[in-house]
């Protein structure tokens, strides 16, 4: 196996290079060149900015689109992007965007203003059904739009004011709107290259395949090569393109930890996507100044689908929570500084406090399953726990199935998908598992990035739970405009998330990579984004 990774990933570097000399493949000669090696965890499922999803395929779209505007990585405060400027109306409900002059698409067309309204209507179409529509939920009957309730977009709080100027007018006062821009389903798309591979609205449409590509971030795609990597180089029509450093990133598609590890240290990685547990203390005892470990906002998470028998009992999901000993897989599996999650949300929003779910308690466990008709686990169907092709998730998995067969008499497979085919199987439309691995990082530093997900056919749920309480609960959390009553509001939804369980939290997590002293510019980031356009490589 470990020959087949590695033969793979030589392919995959000479495919991004284009030559087959060892010094094509070498990081001293990429950093004497801007050219970024990333590892990218897994195979690219879409580079489509408005139905992508997760971190793997974001990180190439973010390097080649953008927002009205961008976050600072660590401190999480907006900074321009598209617009310049931007203004905010007293009662909070109004913000006006002053765009840059002399705006271009990667391919040298304009990038105007009816650009971002056909992109926002697209995003918002009931047929795209986008999975991340409802970040555009803050503006004036979006939702009704995207619900199909309302037919007339002109009616959507969006108005070009000038050439130059666009207002956007929201529901309520909503204090991180401005961080839900650096979304990529907030991300312009040009009209002229969707439309010309089909109709805008179909998620079907191969647009992205087409080179050149149509993009206006800081890179522009070079090469999609499927099982791969995605290469991007320096877009020169890009409005801050005199900042920008880096000539070139390839960003490459390896599940495997290992493999990439591998890679590392033959010189073909300058930042792997992840480092395996078993490695992380030989790193820090023999080269510290290669690994970092960030905090982050990511809740690692059992979903249940819960449409699926015996899922479909919550006394059940709850046995299966109760089983679980977090303390002993972070301990003993994790090793990076993960804590244990008895709550789906972290606390590490300001103001809020999660409620504490119940610890570990095998007593309880056992009791509610036979209540549910499985007493000592006999007459439980076979199940299997569906996760990625990693390492640490694999590893994840067992002593997950290890618990639930000595504390509750269950067996429990594990079965294993390529990450972009196990994204189709927990999709809400399909839900084609019993148990899944989950795992979440918010788009936006806010509770509600987190427990939004849960909502009744939100198209990133992936468990088939649909509870009108919780719907109501978290409704009105959101109109709360005191925040101190809106954090008791948001606790309460998620008091009820737990006792329904669609999903048991394992630990809340870090971010562990390799990483060269040559990359410059990298900083720490809580929700695992990164401005590409801030990076450089040290010769």
């Amino acid at each position: 196996m470990r020959s087949i990774f590695l033969a793979a990933w030589a392919g995959a570097i000479l495919a991004a290079t284009g030559g087959c000399h060892r010094r094509e493949t070498d990081v001293t000669v990429a950093n004497r060149e801007g050219h970024l090696l990333l590892g990218n965890g897994g195979e690219i499922q879409y580079l489509d900015p408005h139905i992508a999803g997760g971190l793997i395929d974001h990180y190439p779209i973010s390097a080649m689109f953008e927002g009205l505007v961008t976050l600072d990585e660590t401190t999480l405060q907006p900074r321009p992007g598209m617009a310049e400027r931007w203004d905010v109306s007293a009662d909070g409900l109004t913000y006006t965007f002053h765009l840059h002059r002399g705006l271009k698409w990667s391919n040298g067309d304009p990038l105007t203003i009816d650009d971002l309204l056909f992109s926002f209507r697209r995003a918002l179409s009931p047929a795209l059904a986008s999975e991340y529509k409802d970040l555009y939920f803050p503006v004036k009957r979006a939702e009704a739009f995207a619900r199909g309730e309302l037919n007339d977009f002109g009616q959507v709080g969006f108005r070009a004011v000038d050439p130059l100027t666009l207002e956007i007018t929201l529901e309520r006062r909503t204090p991180y709107f401005l961080t839900l821009l650096r979304n990529n389903v907030w991300y312009p798309v040009e009209r002229a290259a969707v439309e010309r591979d089909g109709a805008y609205d179909d998620r079907a449409n191969r647009w992205t395949r087409r080179l050149p590509l149509a993009s206006n971030g800081p890179f522009r795609l070079v090469a999609w090569r499927e099982h791969q990597n995605v290469e991007v180089e320096k877009n020169p029509y890009y409005w801050d393109a005199a900042r920008v450093r880096l000539n070139r990133i390839t960003f490459f598609s390896n599940e495997s930890v290992q493999s990439q590890e591998f890679a590392f240290r033959a010189g073909q990685l300058h930042i792997t996507w992840s480092v395996a547990p078993s490695k992380l203390q030989s790193y820090r005892e023999r080269s510290p100044e290669l690994l970092r470990i960030e905090p982050s906002l990511e809740t690692y998470f059992v979903r249940f689908n819960v449409t699926r028998h015996p899922f479909d009992d919550p006394r059940v999901r709850r046995a299966f929570s109760l089983a679980i000993d977090r303390e002993a897989i972070v301990r003993d599996v994790l090793k990076g500084g993960q804590s244990p999650a008895h709550s789906l949300t972290p606390r590490a929003f300001a103001g809020y406090h999660p409620p504490e779910g119940a610890p570990s308690d095998p007593a309880e466990a056992r009791r509610l399953l036979a209540a549910a008709g499985f007493p000592g686990g006999r007459g439980f169907p076979r199940v299997d726990f569906l996760t990625i092709a990693s390492e640490t998730d694999q590893h994840i998995a067992e002593a997950l199935q290890q618990r639930w067969r000595l504390m509750l008499g269950v067996e429990v497979g594990i079965a294993q998908q390529e990450f972009k085919v196990y994204l189709e199987s927990i999709r809400n439309t399909v839900l084609n598992y019993s148990l899944a691995r989950g795992r979440w990082s918010p788009e936006y530093p806010d509770p509600l990035a987190i427990l939004a997900i849960m909502t009744s056919g939100n198209g990133i749920n992936g468990t088939g739970f649909a509870d009108p309480v919780y719907d109501r609960l978290l409704a009105a959390a959101n109109e709360e405009s005191d925040p101190g009553r809106r954090s008791a509001a948001l606790a309460r939804a998620e008091s009820r998330l737990l006792e329904e369980a669609p999903i048991a939290p394992i630990y809340f997590g870090t971010a562990a990579h390799l990483i060269r002293p040559a990359v410059q510019g990298w900083k720490l980031s809580p929700l695992g984004f990164h401005n590409y356009q801030d990076a450089w490589l040290r010769p």
